[in-house]
């Protein structure tokens, strides 16, 4: 008699696809994601990751939309990153910003910066509505290697803070929030180039940005940081 093992099918990847929503960046355009849980299979998430993946929570997701190929991983090389003049200016404008890394733990001060980030920036969104319990939600559940990096002005007042991931092969910018106040000065960007300079130091490949969308304005920034990639039928490519 043939013998049947038992299986565990917690330890196999499902993947299911959401509804259909509206497109948070491209109007006239609807929105469906491929997702799956990582609790039981962290190990995921570096394959997912190369494969324009990206993590939310507990949660990989990647858009899976109808007639509609418009978003692309953009990853930066680090090895042959450029340094250009206006981000050599831009480094120049942020000198007495602080650094430090922290864990992935949550705090009223955060919160505090993050709720004025999104009323300010992001007004009436479903992220510009969310309480402390959901941010501490977003910032702490992680079953893979998550930290926080934090900026601080000369008063040592937080101004800026981004959620990231480490991968095998580099970083991912997760989520980064900052004080409008100090956009002029480019402080979002000035968080891109400070993580840039930690994948330097920890001798990794890439700082993975998010989704690029050629025609959403607001993506464009991502495009400043060279030499960049996409990923695109199923491999990246310089852009």
């Amino acid at each position: 008699m043939a013998k049947f093992e038992k299986v565990n099918l917690l330890n196999y990847p499902i993947f299911f696809m959401t509804k259909e929503t509206k497109c948070p960046y491209l109007s006239n355009k609807s929105e469906k994601r491929l997702v799956t849980d990582l609790n039981n299979n962290p190990f995921l998430f570096d394959e997912l990751s190369l494969s324009g993946f990206r993590r939310i929570e507990n949660w990989m997701y990647r858009p899976s939309c109808t007639n509609c190929t418009e978003c692309k991983s953009y990853r930066v090389n680090v090895k042959k990153f450029i340094l250009t003049k206006s981000l050599k200016r831009i480094k120049k404008n942020n000198l007495e910003i602080s650094t430090s890394l922290k864990n992935n733990l949550a705090s009223e001060e955060y919160y505090d910066l993050f709720s004025s980030y999104q009323q300010k920036r992001h007004t009436g969104s479903s992220m510009s509505n969310m309480t402390f319990d959901d941010f501490k939600s977003m910032i702490e559940t992680s079953p893979i290697n998550t930290q926080l990096y934090e900026f601080r002005n000369k008063e040592k007042k937080i101004i800026g803070l981004m959620l990231f991931d480490h991968q095998k092969d580099g970083l991912s910018a997760v989520y980064s929030f900052y004080d409008v106040k100090f956009e002029k000065s480019g402080l979002g960007n000035f968080m891109i180039l400070e993580l840039i300079e930690l994948a330097k130091k920890l001798g990794l490949d890439y700082v993975y940005l998010g989704y690029y969308i050629k025609n959403a304005p607001r993506m464009n920034y991502k495009l400043k940081f060279k030499e960049g990639e996409l990923y695109s039928d199923g491999k990246w490519t310089k852009t």
